[in-house]
């Protein structure tokens, strides 16, 4: 067993997570170059994990001056069914010129607008599925706890934040110290939170 600094830690009752699912961030339809006005556009959006393909749906990309949207198209094998659908797009102006593209979530009821779908059966939001971000379900205690880590991580350390540190070649004594600082004190509010949340007492004898 470590101490307050030693690994990570995972609360029991956390939501699923964005991390869980395949995603689609509307950003890789434009690396493509499928947002164009009058455009249309189709190919296959792959995910790898290794080099091995583990999902991969087709789609088409309309824009006119009446309409844009996205049409995808995938066999989910899990419930031996294909799918076929629309999800829209609607764009903002940005202040230099130019638009934003944005996905509207396609499940009834939602249309929020959205730079990123998840796949589950159907594309969706992350707010239709639920879904937190992964810092999201970390108590404050260790999301304050992760930061004292990370400062010792930076400081050349091993992430636990008990371990000894020595100053990096270059770094002013003066910044050392202060970045010590901010470690120590995020360490300690991190304890403070912890003992009022579950109760510890601390013996300080």
């Amino acid at each position: 067993m470590g101490g307050s600094g030693s690994g990570r830690h995972y609360r029991w009752d956390k939501k699923s997570e964005t991390t869980d699912y395949l995603s689609l961030p509307i950003s890789k339809l434009k690396q493509a170059k499928f947002l164009k006005q009058y455009s249309y556009s189709e190919g296959t959006w792959r995910w790898l994990v290794n080099g091995k393909e583990v999902g991969a749906v087709g789609c088409k990309v309309h824009i006119n001056e009446f309409d844009a949207y996205v049409r995808f198209k995938y066999f989910n094998k899990s419930q031996n069914k294909d799918y076929d659908y629309k999800v829209y797009l609607s764009s903002t102006d940005l202040h230099l010129g130019g638009k934003r593209w944005w996905f509207q979530c396609p499940l009834k009821g939602c249309f929020k607008r959205v730079s990123i779908l998840y796949l589950a059966n159907m594309l969706a939001c992350r707010h239709c599925l639920n879904l937190a971000y992964p810092s999201q379900n970390e108590a404050p205690h260790y999301r304050i706890l992760s930061k004292a880590q990370k400062k010792h991580s930076e400081l050349g350390g091993s992430g636990r934040v008990d371990d000894w540190l020595i100053k990096p070649k270059g770094m002013h004594h003066k910044t050392f110290n202060r970045k010590i600082a901010i470690m120590n004190r995020a360490n300690d509010i991190s304890w403070i939170i912890a003992a009022a949340k579950f109760g510890v007492e601390f013996d300080n004898r």
